[in-house]
């Protein structure tokens, strides 16, 4: 194939749908495979690992914030009743991986952002640019029983209460400028106070004042994957999300042009938007996944894009927008600024 055929075609992307083992509820009876692994860290890690030299874009863990409510009947039978909490089962996994992506799910009704900001941040620090962030609104009722509540927030309030969400944790993630820390041993100064931007946010269901105790994500912003199915779930998607989960539908179906023409109506540009199939599941998606190096893409899935990134800018000096490759509709990684009202 020629090079400028290479460099024009499409290409295949592969996610790893974990949970931390596999969704399938039977999976630890297929023969050779470890019943104990769930909670087998060095079973985990040879998954992991596997899965990285084999190209995979991402390790993807779904989570739950109550045993699942399925007949005890069946949840007796299922490996899916327990599982590692997802960022601290990453964060470890980060540590014996270099190029594979770390998505965790974290629940916007049941966390706090300033919570979800710090965990998110601190798992792109440790991975060196590799996390995602699935926002969820968790849909199991008996999750609210394990929270101090008696009754689950209703459908409509939790998805606004995500979109909110969603502002305030990366409006944390932009609490300090790229180049903030100085560490002048000589001057004794540690870090430039111009650069800390305080958030200041009180809306309709959340009020954090901020900034963020922890440097800017490696990324700007960890990578955004959304799942949602309803027109809530779909309008956040459109608004928010860089990788969408949709239902096992053909490539052309109603799930993935709805989700593009919402995204076109919020001004993103949607024409890149794919859909594959990810472990029974189909995965929109048009994003390059990590901060390429200066040499181009290496071998790896993790590097998917001979792009340079869009989400990635020095983070020793400011990078005007207009000069950061417009590739495909991810927004780039903002120059902090301080918002409205806000005062370092």
């Amino acid at each position: 194939m020629a090079d400028s055929d290479m460099s024009s075609a499409r290409q295949l992307h592969l996610g790893a749908f974990m949970r931390p083992v596999s969704i399938h509820t039977g999976a630890w009876r297929y023969p050779g495979a470890f019943p104990d692994a769930n909670f087998n860290l060095a079973h985990l890690k040879r998954f992991v690992q596997t899965l990285e030299r084999g190209r995979f874009d991402a390790f993807f863990m779904a989570d739950h914030l109550a045993v699942l409510n399925m007949p005890i009947e069946a949840l007796k039978r299922s490996h899916t009743v327990t599982s590692f909490e997802p960022l601290t089962l990453l964060s470890a996994l980060a540590a014996v991986t270099e190029r594979i992506g770390l998505v965790a799910t974290a629940s916007t009704t049941f966390d706090a952002p300033y919570h979800i900001a710090r965990r998110f941040a601190s798992l792109d620090h440790i991975s060196g640019g590799r996390a995602g962030w699935n926002i969820v609104t968790t849909s199991n009722p008996d999750a609210a029983l394990n929270f101090g509540l008696t009754e689950h927030m209703e459908h409509g309030d939790r998805y606004a209460r995500a979109r909110e969400f969603y502002d305030v944790v990366t409006g944390l993630w932009d609490s300090w400028a790229d180049d903030a820390f100085l560490r002048d041993a000589e001057s004794g100064i540690f870090f430039d106070p111009d650069k800390l931007h305080v958030l200041d946010h009180k809306g309709q269901y959340l009020s954090v004042r901020g900034p963020l105790n922890i440097a800017r994500p490696v990324q700007g912003w960890p990578v955004i994957v959304q799942a949602g199915a309803s027109d809530a779930g779909r309008q956040l998607a459109g608004e928010t999300a860089e990788v969408v989960f949709a239902a096992g539908l053909p490539l052309r179906a109603p799930s993935s042009s709805t989700r593009t023409s919402r995204t076109v109506r919020k001004g993103r540009d949607a024409t890149p938007i794919t859909s594959r199939s990810c472990r029974g599941h189909w995965l929109s998606s048009a994003i390059p996944w990590k901060r390429r190096a200066p040499g181009g893409c290496s071998s790896t899935a993790w590097c998917i894009s001979t792009a340079p990134s869009p989400r990635y800018r020095s983070r020793s000096a400011p990078t005007p927008r207009n000069s950061i490759p417009k590739a495909r509709y991810l927004r780039s990684r903002r120059p902090t600024r301080a918002r409205a009202g806000a005062s370092a």
